[in-house]
């Protein structure tokens, strides 16, 4: 360190607080450098100059290269320094500045509150959590690998392999969430899923179930694409149209596997079933009818219908064709009377009316067979017209037993021009039967009829 020649020569004499020394030195002075007040320190040649309030404290006042005499910001206004000082400040939670040698170094606070919109053109990235207590908005992907918490969010892209927190309002382009997802899992609040939408709202996954506790309520459709829709407490209320397996092959399941009853239906209109409708145990129509517009009602078990109370139980009125009832093994037993509008038919066994009689109780009414026998060879016929040949004739039916009632008139006179009395003159079962005439010429046509 060297200090400046002077060529006084009373300079030795001369008091340093009169005559403060300029030092010359290739560092920056430091508090250990006391020195008179007023002295100077150049560090090195050309180098920034300081001057001493003395107690080793020393500021800037100059550069033999150049002096800065105002700093601006991105405002445009020029800022003074005040006593060869100007104050580079942050702001709480926002920007900090701290001293260091020959420097200023400015830092983000570890809790960081922004002031107005954060805008990333790459990777925002939070050491811990990232708390948004106002509006974020995301135009790309959101990937968050810790906590998240926001009061509102509204992104395109949303990639979670953490946890998102949000206490208000959550409008999503899109949503990818691995791992557990909690939604309201605790308070009052409603939690609403696709309302304000016109696409589909898919719900669970290609492994597990999806439970839902509570109630699930959809304004549109709810549709199971793979598994089922199961209610495993409670019931499902559907309001509006429902469709169960619109398309597809797969099994409509309702109620199979529970003991309470299943009630399906509506108070003002008819319910429409597109296919079979299975019944494991009962089906009941506790108000209306059920009515079966196309195909049938296969029923396998025990049926009842209106066991009880006075409505009128009407079977196949409005349609064009045949109603079937009875099985194949047993008999078919109807309580009460038995009304056809047009015919009743037995394609198996017999129609038999244990205790009452069968009512032709309408003029025109008649018994019509379409099966009747014209020759001798009547097949298994019990009605029939034969000519007798010389006064007799041999009908072969398989419908004749040993006790059967046989009935003849004569139809039309042959070679007589009065009828003869005729008569059943032997029966063979299973085989045939004679009738024979008063007169042994006699070709008149006899009609018969049979009853066993």
């Amino acid at each position: 360190m060297t200090g400046f020649v002077s060529s006084d020569p009373l300079d030795n004499l001369t008091n340093v607080y009169q005559r403060p020394p300029c030092i010359s030195a290739k560092r920056v002075p430091t508090t250990n450098d006391v020195q008179p007040p007023m002295s100077f320190w150049q560090n090195g040649l050309g180098g920034v100059i300081y001057q001493t309030s003395g107690a080793g404290v020393w500021a800037v006042v100059g550069s033999a290269a150049s002096d800065v005499n105002t700093l601006t910001g991105d405002d445009s206004v020029a800022v003074s320094p005040i006593s060869n000082n100007i104050d580079l400040l942050g702001t709480v939670d926002q920007i900090t500045t701290t001293s260091g040698v020959n420097s200023l170094i400015w830092s983000i606070p570890d809790t960081f509150v922004a002031p107005g919109t954060i805008a990333s053109t790459t990777t925002l990235t939070a050491g811990t959590n990232l708390a948004v207590t106002d509006n974020a908005t995301v135009g790309g992907t959101l990937n968050v690998t810790g906590v998240a918490t926001f009061g509102t969010i509204d992104l395109t892209t949303l990639v979670l392999s953490g946890t998102l927190g949000v206490t208000g309002l959550s409008t999503l382009g899109a949503l990818t969430q691995i791992g557990t997802t909690n939604i309201n899992a605790s308070g009052a609040a409603v939690t609403t899923i696709g309302t304000g939408g016109t696409g589909a709202v898919n719900i669970g996954n290609a492994t597990g179930n999806t439970a839902v506790t509570g109630t699930l309520t959809s304004s549109a459709g709810l549709i199971a694409t793979t598994g089922g829709i199961t209610a495993t407490a409670g019931g499902a209320s559907i309001t509006g149209t429902t469709n169960i397996n619109a398309s597809g092959a797969s099994a409509s399941t309702i109620g199979t596997g529970g003991t309470g009853v299943v009630h399906i239906g509506n108070a003002t209109g008819n319910t429409a079933v597109t296919g079979s409708l299975t019944a494991s145990t009962g089906l009941v129509a506790t108000t209306g009818g059920i009515t079966s517009s196309a195909g049938g009602a296969a029923i396998t078990g025990t049926t009842t219908i209106n066991t009880s109370g006075a409505a009128v139980t009407t079977i196949g009125t409005g349609g064009t064709g045949a109603v079937a009832i009875g099985n194949a093994t047993g008999n078919t037993a109807v309580t009460g009377s038995l009304t056809a509008s047009t015919t009743l038919t037995a394609t198996l066994g017999a129609i038999t009316a244990t205790n009452g009689n069968i009512v032709l109780g309408t003029a025109g009414n008649k018994i019509t067979s379409t099966s009747v026998g014209t020759t001798t060879v009547a097949g298994a016929n019990s009605f029939g017209s034969v000519a007798l040949v010389g006064g007799t004739a041999t009908v072969a039916t398989s419908a004749v037993t040993a006790n059967s009632l046989i009935f003849a008139t004569v139809q039309a006179l042959g070679t007589v021009s009065v009828a003869n009395a005729i008569a059943i003159t032997a029966k063979t079962a299973s085989t045939s039967f004679v009738i024979t005439s008063a007169g042994a010429t006699d070709t008149s046509t006899v009609a018969w009829f049979i009853v066993n």
